[in-house]
């Protein structure tokens, strides 16, 4: 449950998107968890099987897949995940998939934008744009713990 300005509470407790070991989370550090698409022609595979192939020769703790959009981003928001990407290949999730999540990851305290869209600088180094706020309709997504493991994975998942 999450109430936008009130915060994301699992069985009436609140829930934070926080390191417990206390460190910065970097992408060397992240679970990652990726959503293969309905992609099924050579480019679309190509696509994202490169994507893991470059997360997993940068380095991460672990990867994942489950299956569900919503679940994916709740656990981002609840600490079981680091951070999660979804369309590489022709679309992502649907808006019924980030409504209720985004506002669960959001409130946790997580980073949710569009991975392809104009939500990042890349002729500064790919930060962020501040105030840019997550469009359900996009293509694509990343939703991470902090913007910097965002901003790290965003760059070795569309090889930037």
């Amino acid at each position: 449950l999450a109430i936008k300005g009130r915060g994301s509470f699992r069985n009436g407790e609140k829930i934070m998107s926080t390191d417990s070991e206390g460190q910065e989370k970097t992408l060397a550090n992240s679970i990652v968890c990726f959503e293969f698409g309905y992609a099924r022609s050579e480019e679309g595979v190509d696509n994202m099987v490169n994507a893991v192939r470059r997360i997993l020769k940068h380095g991460c703790r672990s990867t994942r897949t489950f299956g569900s959009g919503v679940l994916d981003i709740c656990y981002v928001a609840s600490g079981r995940l680091d951070v999660v990407y979804t369309g590489m290949a022709e679309e992502g999730w649907k808006p019924w998939d980030y409504c209720a999540a985004m506002v669960i990851a959001e409130e946790a305290g997580c980073v949710i934008r569009s991975l392809k869209g104009d939500d990042f600088d890349d002729e500064n180094g790919g930060k962020l744009v501040p105030g840019n706020t997550f469009d359900i309709y996009s293509s694509s997504m990343i939703c991470g713990v902090n913007s910097n493991v965002v901003e790290q994975c965003r760059k070795v998942v569309l090889d930037l």
